[in-house]
């Protein structure tokens, strides 16, 4: 299968960030969810730059992560969604 072309400018990741933020889910599961068509390391792709540019607006614990899509992923969750305020 062909790689597609993923759109990692800066205005497709805010866009992105911008609509993770209104989820209660964590971004990984929220990628998974808004491109179930793009392959595992495709999404990791958009992860990585929506956090490259966003980390400081999403709450994580260093050992909650998930086994998802055969790779191991923390969950990042938006600062104030209601799984982040229970910890």
């Amino acid at each position: 299968m062909a790689p597609r072309n993923i759109d990692l400018s800066m205005g497709n990741i805010l866009k992105l960030h911008t609509q993770a933020q209104l989820q209660d889910s964590d971004l990984y599961s929220f990628l998974r969810q808004t491109f179930p068509e793009l392959s595992p390391e495709e999404r990791l792709q958009y992860l990585a730059a929506i956090l490259n540019d966003y980390l400081e607006e999403y709450d994580y614990d260093p050992e909650d992560e998930m086994s998802v899509d055969g790779y191991r992923v923390k969950r990042f969750l938006p600062k104030g969604s209601l799984h982040a305020e229970d910890e």
